[in-house]
């Protein structure tokens, strides 16, 4: 058995003086060939090889699983590119809504030339949007 990262390289001696293992055997060796050994292993492992252990596991698993959800992400994203620019574009139009009502309420110069802009944005967003999604209804539908 092989356990390592237990510890800095300072405290190598500490840990491998705090680990224990026992070996047991619960038969007795006989003659005949039919018998059986069996062998049961135990080990200890010092609180602080059991934080560092737990912080590695963790690490590793955490990773695997981020790679894993990237994977299937890519794996489940079929979406053409004009669908990707479309989501795209609600996600741009939802920002500057919510930016829209966070500005709403000040009366200021400043905050009504910036709910202006805003705005604007929002009609050009909303523009490029409607192309999309007309592009997209004459892909779906056949042509005759």
């Amino acid at each position: 058995m092989n356990v390592s990262g237990l510890g800095s390289t300072n405290s190598i001696t500490d840990n491998l003086q705090k680990a224990e293992v026992r070996l047991t055997s619960d038969s007795t060796p006989s003659n005949s060939s039919g018998a059986q050994v069996t062998q049961s292993d135990t080990v200890s492992i010092s609180d602080e090889g059991h934080k560092k252990l737990s912080t590695e596991l963790g690490a590793t698993m955490h990773k695997n699983a981020s790679t894993a959800e990237a994977q299937q992400s890519e794996q489940a994203d079929t979406r053409t590119d004009n669908e990707k620019k479309i989501d795209k574009l609600k996600e741009q139009i939802k920002e500057l809504q919510e930016q829209r009502r966070e500005l709403l309420g000040d009366n200021s110069q400043e905050t009504l030339d910036k709910l202006k802009m805003i705005d604007n944005q929002i009609m050009m967003l909303n523009t490029q949007l409607l192309a999309l999604l007309e592009v997209q209804k004459q892909a779906e539908t056949p042509s005759s």
